[in-house]
């Protein structure tokens, strides 16, 4: 077996599932910058956090006829937010033993102390989820 046949997740890899968390991320963010573009002054949302705005915006619509589908959408944006702020803010450590199975993992600490660990697997998962997201945001009518 070569340096290269290496049987379970590397650093590399684990970096790379994380850079991928961020350029889903990114791609969301722009996902509800197209949104808001047709209702919010342009002006406004070039300033602060996007998410912050979209936020906003759709908490404004709560209690529309799309009340239950902007709920639920809030709900899956705060999920995805806390694990995606938590990875690209508070890495502590980070561990990938290519040679030992289930070893590849961040650790990171929250604005409030607690520390969370995150595998390789529930990274993927996360990218996965803002995918799905990004996704519901282009499929559902979210315009006022």
């Amino acid at each position: 077996m070569s340096a290269n046949d290496k049987p379970f997740p590397t650093l590399r890899d684990l970096a790379s599932e994380i850079g991928q968390v961020q350029i889903y991320w990114s791609f969301l963010e722009s996902e509800m910058r197209r949104e808001l573009k047709a209702v919010v002054d342009q002006e406004r949302i070039a300033r602060g956090p996007i998410i912050s705005h979209w936020r906003t915006y759709l908490k404004s619509l709560v209690g529309g006829s799309n009340h239950s589908v902007i709920i639920d959408h809030l709900e899956a944006l705060e999920k995805i937010a806390i694990i995606r702020n938590l990875l690209a803010h508070g890495i502590r450590s980070a561990n990938a033993d290519p040679w030992m199975g289930g070893s590849a993992h961040v650790v990171c600490t929250g604005p409030d102390g607690v520390k969370h660990q995150f595998t390789i697997e529930m990274i993927r998962e996360l990218s996965e989820e803002i995918d799905r997201v990004r996704r519901s945001i282009r499929e559902t009518t979210f315009l006022a």
